[in-house]
């Protein structure tokens, strides 16, 4: 009589990936922003020193390919990227070029030029017109699908960057140490009055889901609310101390910002409160793109293009169903590893009550952040991640657990 033998096989543990590195362009280069039409198509774009003016890249298939295209400029800076249709899309960047291709970027037409100008922002409430603005307080207006610009009045002559209109009649700019606002279709502009910490203080990006209800990213890695069109303004807990560059909801609720040293921000509840997201990536990341609640890009320096199917929740199951009763940092093992090796870590029961971001984090002897493992709410329970050090030399790092007014630090040795 034969033996049955049952194997079952129960996983250690369950770890679902937030935002993961889905493309690396080569040679780097420094993503100044990503924008998608639909689920599909996007675009990209970097300057190249080499020589190349292959500096725009689209993808059709949700970034799984790239596509170099031709601009017809070497060593051009774009900074910002209007989709209006997946053939009809506008840049705008270094002396003061706008390019428009309107067969996907078979052909780049030059629409406006004059150099010593830069122009970061760049917004279409219609077919027809649109809107850019930029250094020395530059706004300029299309009513003919960007044939031709026009100068607009405008109140300052600080730099201005991103633009976004909720309709045809209002929209906002926001700029160094200001914020603009129209409700004439671009005719005139007010200032909004925003809060600064200096007037070298950044204010990156702008979004206003009506009239009232707006905020911006600055690059004092503040994130600045209003409720009442500009009136009164509140600086909101963005949950770092790091520069931001980009923001984008993806409905009345949820939305992401990113920036320096990888920061990746989230908000659940309008732009009230803000938490840390774990990144694969210790760089400037300059935008965040949304096709949908859990599907977002994020361009950085280095030319990468780091991209979220979940909302970029990293999700870690306990690996067991203990509640331990003190929070514990464990020795990694095995130690010394070589790539890879599994830290383990506990949070009680007691931190239920004062729950907040648990972050587990990698430096090198320098002291410099070269990964973050976690940074995310997290419930009770003990867990374990594997961190994989196969992109670093030998050597001694360091992993520290932040959790509240908990830290602990411990050192391993990686061995190749």
């Amino acid at each position: 009589m034969k033996k049955i033998i049952l194997i079952l096989l129960i996983p250690f543990f369950t770890y679902s990936q937030g935002w993961f590195v889905q493309t690396t362009f080569s040679p780097a280069q420094s993503l100044q922003t990503v924008r998608f039409y639909d689920q599909n198509t996007g675009y990209t774009t970097a300057p190249l020193y080499n020589g190349s003016n292959f500096n725009i890249h689209k993808t059709t298939n949700a970034g799984s390919n790239w596509f170099d295209q031709n601009s017809g400029y070497t060593s051009m800076r774009f900074m910002a990227i209007w989709i209006q249709h997946p053939d009809t899309v506008y840049m705008s960047g270094n002396d003061g070029i706008i390019i428009r291709t309107v067969n996907g970027g078979i052909n780049w037409v030059t629409v406006n030029s004059e150099p010593t100008l830069q122009l970061w922002g760049l917004c279409f409430v219609n077919s027809l017109t649109g809107f850019t603005s930029g250094s020395t307080g530059r706004i300029m207006k299309t009513t003919n699908a960007g044939v031709n610009w026009v100068n607009v009045t405008s109140p300052t002559q600080t730099s201005l960057n991103s633009i976004y209109f909720i309709n045809e009649n209002t929209g906002f700019i926001s700029g160094y140490a200001i914020a603009l606002k129209t409700t004439d279709q671009g005719a005139s502009w007010a200032n909004m009055n925003a809060p600064f910490i200096s007037g070298f203080e950044n204010f990156r990006e702008i979004y206003f889901f009506n009239e009232n209800l707006g905020l911006y990213v600055s690059d004092a890695g503040r994130i600045v609310k209003t409720t009442n069109s500009g009136a009164t303004w509140n600086v909101m807990n963005s949950g770092t101390t790091q520069s931001l560059f980009g923001v984008k909801f993806i409905d009345a609720q949820t939305g992401y910002a990113c920036g320096n040293a990888g920061a990746i921000v989230r908000t659940t509840d309008g732009g009230e409160n803000w938490f840390g997201q774990t990144s694969p990536l210790n760089e400037i990341l300059t935008d965040v793109w949304f096709t949908n609640a859990n599907t977002g890009y994020i361009s950085s320096w280095s030319g990468k293009i780091l991209k979220t199917t979940n909302g970029g929740i990293t999700f870690i199951e306990p690996v067991s169903s203990e509640t331990p009763e003190k929070f514990l940092l464990e020795q990694n093992y095995p130690n010394p590893f070589n790539p890879e090796t599994k830290i383990r870590f506990q949070i009680p029961a007691s931190a239920e009550t004062t729950r907040g971001v648990v972050s587990l984090r990698i430096y090198d002897v320098s002291g410099k952040e070269i990964s973050t493992l976690v940074n995310e709410e997290m419930k009770p329970g003990i867990y374990e991640i594997n961190w994989n050090a196969e992109n670093m030399p030998s050597g001694v790092y360091f992993y520290q657990l932040n959790i509240g007014e908990f830290t602990q630090t411990k050192s391993m040795i990686l061995f190749k």
